[in-house]
C-alpha cells in the first residue's frame, strides 16, 4: 500500500513539474531592419559570410570575428540589444555552423566546401 501511495504521488510531482507555462506567453515579434552593409565588406571575404548573411533575418548588425584560428573561425553578429547570432565556421571539419542566441537555438549546421 506504500509503494502505490509513493508512486502515485512520485507521478503526480513529475507531471506537475514538467507542465511548462510557456504557452501562455505571447510570441515576442521580431522588427525587420535595412542590412548595415558598409560595415560588412570587410567580412565578405570570408567564403562563409554569404550563406550565413542568407540564414541570418535582415536587419542591422555589427559583425566581429571573435575567434579566427588554424580550426576554426567564428563570426559574431550583434544588434543595439547585443549578441544575436553567432556563425561558427570548423575548417578542420568543413562543418558551418549558424546560432540564434537570442532563442538559443542551432539555425544551420551543415557540411560547408569553400
Amino acid at each position: 500500500m506504500k509503494k502505490l501511495i509513493f508512486l502515485l504521488m512520485g507521478t503526480l510531482l513529475l507531471t506537475t513539474a514538467c507542465s511548462s507555462k510557456d504557452s501562455e506567453q505571447k510570441p515576442v515579434e521580431k522588427e525587420e531592419v535595412a542590412v548595415d552593409s558598409g560595415q560588412n565588406e570587410e567580412f565578405s571575404k570570408f567564403p562563409e559570410y554569404s550563406i550565413v548573411s542568407e540564414q541570418i533575418p535582415s536587419a542591422e548588425y555589427e559583425v566581429s570575428v571573435e575567434t579566427d584560428s588554424e580550426d576554426e573561425r567564428v563570426l559574431l553578429f550583434e544588434n543595439k540589444q547585443g549578441k544575436s547570432y553567432k556563425g561558427i565556421y570548423l575548417k578542420s571539419r568543413d562543418i558551418l555552423q549558424i546560432r540564434d542566441l537570442e532563442e538559443d537555438r542551432l539555425i544551420y549546421n551543415k557540411i560547408f566546401r569553400p
